[in-house]
């Protein structure tokens, strides 16, 4: 059963986010995730997250295809044109790609090529309708296909960006515009969850809630500052006191992936350290585990 049909049933999903490697070496990292496979439902790959040059999301993509993990590819309006755009999308599905996850991307200023030029010229809501049209079997500019895709496309929610009013409607219109599942930016509280999972559900799309495991009192101050509202103070006093903040901020997210599941549809596991521990959880979710 594949990512698209498993949304389709109801099943409680786990996906989780790889980074493409800086470099033409992939396989520590194929390695690395060789415990969770079969149990994660699919793999995000970050398309140069943070505007740092990594190998190609849609290559790295490919390689898990064939490793037998199911791949979400994820592509920015950052560094490519409609014309790019579309024929990646096109060269993607043609490789055996068929799930999505699109947004706009983070400025050039923020990655270390800061003089690197933008391109932005779509905007993530105008690139899922890009997507939708290359479904339907025509172009951006209404010419025909010659084969056309079918993709399962995705996209990403940030509660915690202001004005939250705007944040909402722009949600409301990725939707409208084709996105079947979204992944939240990093949550950190049950309540926010609930209200996060709900709203999605209301709007017609299947939500995958965002967990990033906090390593330390630093790391989550450095979250915080980006975030204002998104790490709970309780969360930043308990590390402040806690011996191995690490293993405190880990168990912390599973805590919160094991309420989620009571009440959601499934959880991104965001940048994953340790994926043993994960595969370990996946089988106590589904009731696998010892004991």
């Amino acid at each position: 059963m594949g990512f698209k049909e498993k949304v389709s049933s109801g099943k409680f999903l786990i996906t989780a986010e790889i980074a493409p490697p800086r470099g033409t070496d992939w396989g520590g990292i194929v390695n690395s995730i060789s415990p969770l496979k079969g149990k994660v439902d699919a793999f995000n790959i970050t398309d140069c997250q943070r505007s740092m040059v990594r190998m190609s999301a849609l290559s790295m993509g490919k390689i898990l295809l064939d490793k037998g993990y199911e791949p979400i590819l994820q592509l920015t309006c950052r560094d490519r044109n409609r014309i790019a755009l579309q024929s990646d999308l096109l060269g993607a599905y043609a490789l055996g790609i068929e799930n999505l996850c699109l947004m706009t991307g983070d400025f050039t200023t923020l990655g270390d090529q800061p003089e690197a030029k933008p391109v932005f010229d779509l905007d993530s809501v105008q690139l899922i309708e890009l997507a939708t049209t290359l479904n339907s079997g025509k172009l951006l500019n209404g010419k025909e296909l010659k084969g056309s895709p079918s993709f399962f496309i995705g996209a990403v929610f940030n509660p915690f960006s202001g004005p939250y009013r705007l944040q909402v409607l722009k949600l409301k219109k990725k939707i409208e515009a084709g996105a079947k599942f979204i992944q939240t930016q990093p949550v950190y509280d049950e309540k926010v969850a609930k209200e996060v999972s709900e709203l999605v559900s209301s709007f017609g799309a299947v939500p995958l809630i965002g967990l990033l495991p906090i390593k330390s009192l630093k790391m989550a101050n450095f979250i915080k500052r980006l975030n204002p509202s998104s790490v709970p103070d309780s969360l930043v006093s308990a590390l402040e006191k806690v011996k191995d903040p690490a293993r405190y901020g880990w168990e912390y997210t599973l805590d919160l992936a094991r309420s989620i599941s009571e009440f959601g549809r499934g959880v991104h596991f965001m940048l994953v350290g340790k994926p043993q521990e994960l595969a370990n959880f996946i089988d106590e979710l589904n009731g696998k585990g010892e004991g």
